[in-house]
């Protein structure tokens, strides 16, 4: 017997002792929660797994593939700015409910650029801006 759960989720009980992967359909993705399978909505630029059991709803979350500008460093190529669309649709909390840029910036000097590199990593930048524009218009709308 399935239940609606107040948040919009599906709640299906399951034998405590499977083993259950994720399994995604059209928008929605079946998942773990308390030895329970549970539906919720799945946005179609996430791609988390969701392999984990969760330990309640509010810590189901979504997240897209990571975007990273990368600068070179003394130790060879770094990451330096890091962004991917994330949410946490049942955490309760306004700010991550709604899908966001989950943003990684590192404030270490990595490496000394000539103005041939420098250039090089300014091309670099502009195609990132570009991406983490795109990612804008997915959590927008397209208004961007």
């Amino acid at each position: 017997m399935a239940v609606m759960h107040s948040t919009g989720a599906t709640v299906h009980p399951i034998d405590l002792a499977s083993q259950v992967e994720a399994t995604r359909t059209n928008g929605t993705v079946t998942i773990l929660v308390r030895g329970q399978q549970v539906t919720v909505d799945c946005p179609p630029w996430c791609t988390h797994p969701h392999s984990e059991a969760y330990r309640s709803l509010e810590d189901v979350s979504h997240h897209g593939d990571a975007i990273s500008l990368t600068a070179p460093s003394h130790q060879g190529v770094e990451q330096v700015l890091t962004a991917r669309i994330s949410s946490w649709p049942f955490a309760g909390d306004p700010a991550t409910t709604k899908p966001f840029i989950a943003f990684d910036a590192v404030g270490d000097e990595v490496a000394q650029l000539s103005p041939e590199a420098a250039t090089a990593v300014a091309d670099q930048f502009e195609a990132h801006v570009a991406t983490f524009r795109a990612l804008i218009a997915i959590i927008s709308g397209g208004a961007r």
